[in-house]
């Protein structure tokens, strides 16, 4: 199979990934009818857009900021509940691609994902480290933050047919540290 294909193939599998996180969560309120006549502020229609992230922080971040993405799949969107923002590291030498995803979800929400874990926290960031537990070990890593208006994460999958130039984890923290000032604030 060719790198390419490796490649779609993996961002395919982060796809699903976020897939797995929407629709209804078990044990969730359901809505009761209104009985008052008081009027609701409307939650914003769509969430948080990774793809505004300065172009100058997506360089200082060490990404490729042509091969800015939001689908490499065409026009529709990848997924109804998530915002999605794709870009890999520079060329020649390119050894793994990063997806950005932002939703009205929780941390717990993907903590129930069984496709991530071993979350801990990092501290001076305020965000959380995790695994994708469908990739071999040393191949991929994703930081989580809690937002103000519900979760943004990055995840970073190393190319099928690429060797990781450094720990996954070491340049996923270095780039949540570098674009973290461009996010949404964190809740507190």
């Amino acid at each position: 199979m060719s790198a390419t294909r490796w490649w779609v193939a993996g961002v395919v599998g982060v796809m699903v990934s976020v897939a797995g996180c929407g629709g209804a969560t078990e044990d969730a309120p359901v809505a009761e009818s209104a009985t008052s006549s008081v009027v609701a502020t409307p939650l914003a229609e769509k969430p948080w857009d990774p793809c505004t992230i300065p172009d100058s922080a997506v360089e200082a971040a060490g990404l490729d900021v042509g091969s800015k993405s939001t689908n490499l799949f065409g026009e529709a969107p990848l997924s109804t509940d998530w915002m999605t923002c794709i870009w890999t590291d520079p060329e020649p030498g390119s050894w793994y691609f990063l997806g950005m995803f932002s939703g009205f979800h929780s941390l717990d929400d993907l903590r129930r994902n069984d496709r991530f874990g071993q979350f801990s926290k990092v501290d001076d960031l305020g965000g959380y480290q995790f695994l994708r537990a469908d990739r071999p070990s040393g191949r991929s890593c994703g930081m989580a933050f809690e937002v103000e208006k519900g979760l943004v994460y990055f995840v970073l999958d190393t190319r099928a047919a690429s060797e990781p130039a450094i720990d996954p984890c070491v340049e996923i923290e270095n780039i949540a540290r570098t674009t973290r000032a461009s996010l949404p604030p964190i809740s507190s």
